[in-house]
Formats: C-alpha cells, sequence, structure tokens
C-alpha cells in the first residue's frame, strides 16, 4: 500500500511548492510515502534510541553512575514492554479487548521460576530438605513431584514458557472466539480466566508455591552487576525483537486482515475468510510474548506470585497500551516504561496521594490525547510534511518530549539531584517533590502554547474561508 502513487489533478508547472506540500500532507499514511525529512526524523530517533539504551545505560551503569538497582528495575520495566506490544497487537490492530494476559504472563514467569528454585537452576535447596524447594518440604512432599522433573532442563524451561501460553491462548481462542464472542462479552470472559487462573494457582495443593509464589533463586542475577547488566540487555534484545515481529505482522497483508477483523468484521465472511483464524492466531502470539516476559521477569526481581496475574494487573496492562497509543507498537512500548516508572516514583514520593494522582494522569491522556502520548509524534510528522515549520512542531511534541525526558531520568536514578539541586536548591515544597511540580509546570505551559497557536491557526482560517465566500458572492 506504501507504493500507490497518488498525483494531484492540479499538479503542474504553476501548482505553488506549498500546495504541493499541503496536497501531499492531506493523503492518508497507507497511500503516500512519507518525505525525505519525516524519514530522516524517524531514522535519527531510531539510532539515537538504540544507542542510548543498548550503550550509553550499560556504560553508566557500569561506571557506578546509575545504580544497580535502578537498571534491575529498568529491565523489570522492559518486560512489561514486550507484555504490552503483544496486547497492541490483540486490542489496537486486531480489536479483542483481553483482561486475562496477566495469566499469560505468569505461565512463562512461573515456568522459568521452576526451573530456577530447581538445584540445576542454582536455587536455593538445601540437602535437609532433600533438595527440593523448601516450601514443598514444609507441605509433607519429600520427593520433587513429577511434572516438575522437565523442568530440571533450562531448555525445556524456555520452550515451555512460550508454548504454554500460546497453547493456552490457542485452545481458549479456538472455541470462543469460533462461537463469534465479541467486545464487551469476549473481555469479560478473559476476565474470569483470570479470576479462576489467580484462585487456581494460590492454591498450596498445586504445590507452586501457593500465595507466596515461587522465589529463591539464584541470587547474584539480581543483586551483582554483572548479572544485572547481561540480563538487561538480554531483556532489551528481546523488546527489539518483538517489537520487529510485530511490525513485520502489522505491515503485511496479515496485519492488513487484522485490522480489516476490527473495523468490519462481517464483511470479512462476505469476501470468504473466516476471522476468527485471525483471531486465535493473533491472540496466541500476544500470549507467547506475554510469555516471553515473564520468564525474564522471574530471574531479575527473583519471586513470582498469582499476585502478578490477578485481574487487576491485566486492566493495568491495558492501560500501558491506551496512555502510549493504542495501534502503534512502540507506543505501547512507551506507555509500558510510563506508567510503571511513574507508579514506582509516586508510591514512594507521594505514598497517601499517589493513587489520585495516578488516577487523574489516566483522565488526563484520554481527554487530551485520546491517541495516547505517541499521537502527538503523528502530528508533529504531519506538520513537517505540510511545511509548518520545524518551530511549530516542536512545541506540538513537547508534551511527548517532556515526559520522555522525565520518564529516562527518573528511571536511572537522576532526576532528584537534576531537579533539586540546580533547578530549586531544595527538593521538597512540604510533602511534595519539586520534580512533579516541574513536570506539571511544563507540560502546562507546552499545552497553553499549543492551544493558543490552534486558536490562531482556526482564526486565520475561518478567515481565509470568510474572504473567499466574499469573493465568490461579488463574483
Amino acid at each position: 500500500m506504501s507504493e500507490i502513487i497518488t498525483t494531484s489533478p492540479a499538479e503542474d508547472s504553476s501548482t505553488s511548492p506549498r500546495s504541493q506540500l499541503l496536497f501531499r500532507a492531506s493523503q492518508t499514511f497507507l497511500a503516500r510515502t512519507p518525505p525525505a525529512p519525516v524519514i530522516w526524523l524517524r531514522i535519527i530517533s531510531v539510532v539515537a534510541v538504540v544507542l542510548l539504551f543498548f550503550v550509553v545505560i550499560p556504560l553508566l551503569t557500569a561506571a557506578g553512575i546509575v545504580p544497580d538497582y535502578k537498571l534491575n528495575f529498568l529491565g523489570k520495566y522492559l518486560c512489561f514492554a514486550i507484555v504490552a506490544l503483544g496486547i497492541d497487537l490483540i486490542w489496537g490492530y486486531t480489536g479483542l479487548l483481553s483482561l486475562c494476559q496477566a495469566f499469560f504472563f505468569c505461565l512463562g514467569g512461573y515456568a522459568m521460576a521452576m526451573h530456577l528454585s530447581l538445584k540445576q537452576g542454582g536455587g536455593d535447596v538445601r540437602p535437609e530438605y532433600n533438595d527440593i524447594p523448601q516450601f514443598m518440604f514444609f507441605n509433607n512432599v519429600r520427593t520433587l513431584p513429577w511434572f516438575w522433573k522437565p523442568f530440571e532442563s533450562l531448555t525445556f524451561s524456555v520452550l515451555a514458557g512460550v508454548a504454554l501460553p500460546g497453547l493456552a491462548a490457542g485452545v481458549f481462542g479456538f472455541f470462543i472466539l469460533r462461537s463469534r464472542v465479541r467486545g464487551v462479552y469476549f473481555a469479560i470472559i478473559t476476565q474470569a480466566v483470570a479470576w479462576g487462573a489467580w484462585l487456581l494457582i494460590s492454591r498450596n495443593e498445586m504445590l507452586l508455591g501457593g500465595t507466596n509464589g515461587l522465589t529463591n533463586f539464584y541470587k547474584p542475577m539480581s543483586q551483582t552487576r554483572p548479572w544485572i547488566i547481561g540480563l538487561y540487555l538480554l531483556t532489551l534484545t528481546m523488546v527489539a525483537n518483538a517489537y520487529l515481529i510485530c511490525r513485520a505482522i502489522t505491515k503485511s497483508r496479515l496485519g492488513r486482515v487484522l485490522v480489516a477483523v476490527r473495523d468490519k468484521e462481517t464483511r470479512l465472511y462476505f469476501a470468504g475468510y473466516k476471522p476468527y483464524a485471525f483471531k486465535v492466531f493473533a491472540y496466541a502470539v500476544g500470549a507467547m510474548m506475554a510469555g516471553v516476559g515473564g520468564m525474564l521477569y522471574s530471574p531479575q526481581v527473583g519471586i513470582i506470585t498469582p499476585q502478578n496475574m490477578n485481574v487487576e494487573a491485566s486492566i493495568l496492562m491495558v492501560i500501558w497500551v491506551a496512555m502510549g497509543g493504542r495501534g502503534k507498537l512502540w507506543g505501547a512500548i512507551f506507555g509500558a516504561l510510563l506508567v510503571n516508572v511513574m507508579l514506582s516514583s509516586l508510591s514512594s514520593d507521594l505514598p497517601q496521594l499517589w493513587l489520585f494522582v495516578e488516577g487523574s494522569m489516566f483522565l488526563a491522556v484520554v481527554l487530551l490525547f485520546p491517541d495516547g502520548f505517541v499521537g502527538l509524534w503523528d502530528t508533529m510528522e504531519r506538520q513537517i510534511a505540510a511545511g509548518e515549520g520545524a518551530l511549530r512542531a516542536m512545541i506540538t511534541a513537547c508534551p511527548l518530549l517532556i515526559t520522555s525526558m522525565f520518564v529516562l531520568m527518573e528511571a536511572l536514578g537522576q532526576t532528584p539531584a537534576w531537579v533539586g539541586k540546580i533547578v530549586f536548591s531544595s527538593e521538597k515544597i512540604g510533602d511534595v517533590q519539586l520534580k512533579y511540580v516541574l513536570l506539571v509546570s511544563l507540560l502546562f505551559a507546552a499545552g497553553l502554547v499549543q492551544f493558543l497557536l490552534n486558536q490562531s491557526k482556526r482564526s486565520a482560517q475561518r478567515a481565509g474561508f470568510a474572504i473567499a465566500e466574499s469573493a465568490s458572492a461579488r463574483g
């Protein structure tokens, strides 16, 4: 579709460059190739992000500038970004609102945790407990259960962490989606699945640690710098691979069918397609991505519990995608990082108010940025393509850039010193951290300038229409 050539009927030697730019900007994204400035902007942005996350941040951690625990947290947030990519493929492109992705996340997490809990995986087991996880011995189990024994192999654990979520989603999706269950009914059923799985795995009879979950892994994985940097780079690589896989799917014919399933499912039936088959495919791929995120989560956090799969966790995962931008893959990554960094910071700095602040943030994004934060980037690209100037485009992207900088500084543990000592010569006003005051002030100022510019543009357009109408009336 990107190869479709569109030409203006009035495009000739007399057409001004300004008119040609406005015409090209009016075409849909699928029907045109982005202009050179937009392409170069994308290339520079991608290179900068890759160098920052793959090179700069690990080097800063190795030099001791970024604390080890902060990089460990960032690795955990990147695990959530893999889950968010799967949700965006399911919800953003296929139109399935799944509220049980945390269940698939925990299937992968438990698969890896079972290996890490055993002697072969470096788990903290002791001869006095028969070299089995301690919680089993305390539950009068003296030998390793049969279904635990295959997880002595790392290869089997990795394959199980990917295959089990995909198989569970494939079987469940086949029977539910084939019955043409859709919309809110599908969301309710998946929510019931998440609730039932939580109740089941929380039982001690399942020999999965009960409500305490699985822990006592090899401690250096989450406590020593080489392991932390290695797991971070592994997680970051998997995020990049997951993004490329989702992008390849969405840019192919299969991706166009998934979008058609989301928008006009009934027409696909008349065209001879079976929409439920494509839904099951997307659902299974999203579940496998959640499983991969769970496998990388367990060793970095050092524990996996049933609380990671409850209904609230699945709903929060959907919020990640909505905050970043539904139907935009990199928006899912940005949303996962944004929400988790803000949740961690607010719960630490404002323990009494962070729930209200978090809720206000979600409402503000829904009301002010219905396309998510990355929708501002798309608007900026359209303005660049229309030749509105670099300054106008930067003003549009300002809220996104400010938020990105704040999240990055906060994730790396650099925000308090930077804001408190350099900007305000202190760190608090009462109980409120000044970094939040600065963030809100900058976002408000950027939003106000953008609002005034939009109002000025609308006034100019109305004046132009009035002049054109009066000229037409005189003619």
